[in-house]
């Protein structure tokens, strides 16, 4: 079923959208939240939270992409969940942005979320990376797979991929920077 099939459903208040959406993306959001959390718990929590979203604002939302929009939900709930439950328990993929924050923002997590500013300047800087640069740092910052994943999924060594990113994040905390988005 494809991703307009099912928001098809959800916008009939069909009760098999919520069936259809964990077979297709289920696994997705459930691992991007277990990325983010490390906790199996809590990222079962972050997947039923996802789904009532979903239920709550399809419709009137009509999402083009059911898989980016689930995704950013149950990536937004885990970060959520990582700043309630205390700096101790923070991600990898949360200090590594905390380089950036360093150099941008105090609150870079809230202003990625809620600004367009942000992230509008945040696209342009992707737009201008390699196709290959852009999926890693997605696949780092948004789906929160590590290293060794990326590495799997792209063919290239850790060390390379680990090197990527940490260039990708200066360049990022460089052009924040330069776009005004200081402490």
């Amino acid at each position: 079923m494809t991703d307009r099939d099912i928001v098809a459903l959800f916008f009939a208040r069909d009760e098999r959208a919520i069936a259809e959406f964990d077979r297709s993306l289920g696994a997705l959001c459930y691992k991007i939240a277990l990325d983010l959390t490390g906790d199996p718990g809590a990222a079962e929590e972050c997947l039923n939270d996802t789904r009532l979203r979903l239920w709550n604002a399809i419709p009137p939302e009509n999402p083009v992409s059911l898989k980016a929009y689930a995704a950013k939900i149950a990536r937004n709930l885990a970060l959520n969940r990582i700043e309630k439950s205390g700096a101790g328990k923070r991600s990898a993929v949360l200090i590594e942005l905390d380089e950036i924050a360093e150099a941008s923002s105090a609150s870079f997590e809230e202003e990625l979320v809620e600004s367009s500013a942000l992230s509008d300047t945040v696209n342009r800087y992707l737009a201008g990376k390699s196709k290959l640069e852009a999926a890693i740092f997605v696949r780092r910052y948004f789906a929160g797979e590590s290293g060794r994943e990326i590495s799997r999924a792209t063919g290239l060594g850790t060390s390379k991929v680990s090197r990527m990113l940490k260039q990708m994040r200066r360049e990022l905390a460089e052009e924040l920077r330069k776009e005004g988005f200081e402490q």
